[in-house]
């Protein structure tokens, strides 16, 4: 019995990306239909199971697992991304006044490592007893929507990640003026000299939550926070097990685990417009 399918309206934002890799060869065995391998994709994403547990009424587990790869190689998932991420700011608009970043850790207890390998996004995690594991670090517009995200051992520490992650941003940023400032929401852990200088030089307002720093001040006036639609964004993308808990030995799958997750989201903002 299947978990669930994906809506129609995914499917059909999924189909067109997926045409270049349909058989135009005849014979062999009949090929398995596309819309059941990602709804196949679709319940390793969300229950976080192993390849080798996936129900049979998706068809062979190593069949399934063949195509991701091929997708994953070939941009799919991060293009599809991009397309969802692009909708949104056609339909709704992406806003950029005010936006936040941060990151979180994840266990990455993957196998075949004998060591933690900082290209594979992989690092002694500082607080899980020096055992392997990874950072997202994700960069959200005001409302939560994710921007750009990227993916590093959980040794890097977030003060370090701020150019890394603008860089992937899925989407052109437009360039702030005195008419539409752009404010950059940072928590405790960037309170340093060096990053309030890196956001600056980016066209940016920090607002970097100060070390010691009361969170009421008596008589004074303060923004309201804003960092919580990023830590409500991670929420959203810890929903789904196989990014909770990273199982997948090569950051490329990861990764492309998170763009397709990224896009969910984004689809079912889109729906619920």
């Amino acid at each position: 019995m299947m978990y669930r399918e994906i809506p129609d309206e995914f499917w059909n934002a999924v189909e067109p990306l997926l045409a270049p890799f349909r058989r135009t060869k005849s014979g062999g065995s009949p090929p398995l239909d596309f819309r059941l391998i990602v709804n196949g994709i679709f319940y390793v994403l969300k229950t976080g199971c192993q390849w080798s547990m996936l129900p049979r009424c998706y068809g062979s587990k190593s069949t399934v697992h063949e195509h991701f790869q091929r997708w994953v190689h070939a941009g799919v998932w991060a293009e599809l991304f991009r397309r969802y991420a692009q909708a949104y700011q056609d339909l709704k608009g992406v806003q950029w006044d005010w936006q936040a970043m941060d990151g979180t850790l994840v266990q990455a207890p993957v196998r075949g490592q004998t060591r933690c390998l900082a290209a594979e996004g992989l690092g002694p995690n500082p607080t899980d007893r020096g055992r392997s594991g990874s950072k997202l670090h994700l960069h959200v517009d005001q409302h939560g929507i994710p921007l750009g995200i990227a993916l590093v051992g959980a040794n890097v520490h977030d003060s370090r990640l701020v150019s890394p992650t603008l860089v992937l941003d899925i989407l052109p940023r437009p360039t702030p003026n005195a008419a539409h400032p752009q404010h950059l929401c940072l928590d405790k852990g960037f309170d340093y000299a060096r990053v309030d200088a890196e956001v600056v030089g980016h066209g940016y307002l920090p607002h970097i939550r100060r070390i010691g720093e009361e969170k009421t001040m008596r008589g004074g006036t303060t923004q309201p926070a804003r960092r919580w639609v990023v830590e409500r964004t991670i929420a959203w993308l810890k929903g789904f097990r196989a990014i909770r808990t990273r199982y997948c030995c090569r950051a490329t799958n990861y990764l492309a685990m998170i763009h397709l997750a990224c896009a969910l989201i984004l689809s079912r903002k889109l729906a619920a417009a």
